[in-house]
């Protein structure tokens, strides 16, 4: 678990700088490599969009659903975390 708990720090880091640099600081390969998930069939309704793929991960109580876009260098698009566990992919 702590592994995981230290690929979220690491991610998180990753992600506030793409958002101030706007570059492609995670791409899916190495989200993919680095950070055990489970393929969602379905983003959910809050974050679904046209040419995105969703990836679901849990840690501290949470499930963490992350968006990478389809094609390209398949960057990390946004990533939104639920504490309730009501996802709706329908």
């Amino acid at each position: 678990m702590k592994k995981v708990a230290s690929g979220f720090a690491a991610l998180a880091f990753a992600v506030s700088g793409a958002q101030a640099q706007e570059t492609c600081a995670l791409n899916y390969p190495f989200f993919e490599a680095a950070i055990p998930h489970l393929d969602l069939p379905a983003c959910p309704k809050d974050l679904a969009r046209p040419g995105a793929f969703c990836r679901v991960t849990t840690a501290n109580d949470a499930v963490h659903v992350f968006v990478f876009e389809e094609k390209g260098k398949q960057c990390l698009l946004a990533v939104k975390s639920y504490r309730d566990y009501q996802l709706n992919l329908k």
